[in-house]
């Protein structure tokens, strides 16, 4: 498992909210991000870390880090990509 990995690794997973953004998962290595995911419609706790677990070995794999979180135009970080009508915060 790779959340495992992570955290005997020294790294860290949270779940919860990150404002203004609610209902995500992020993996966090102790030196970088390795993915932020944002819970989908009707999407079980069960689903999102087993989405978490397989983006972490993507990232693992030498893939692209998962950001479900941030626009990739964002200038300010924790900007949500879906329309949700939250304002985004500075970093």
């Amino acid at each position: 498992m790779n959340i495992d990995a992570v955290m005997v690794g020294g790294g860290q997973v949270m779940l919860g909210s990150m404002k203004p953004v609610d209902d995500v998962a992020v993996a966090h290595d102790g030196h970088s991000t390795l993915a932020m995911l944002r819970r989908r419609p009707g999407e079980t706790v069960m689903q999102l870390l087993e989405r978490l677990d397989a983006a972490i070995g993507i990232f693992q794999a030498g893939g692209a880090r998962v950001d479900e979180i941030n626009k990739a135009s964002a200038k300010e970080r924790y900007e949500p990509c879906a329309g949700s009508g939250a304002r985004s915060s500075q970093a």
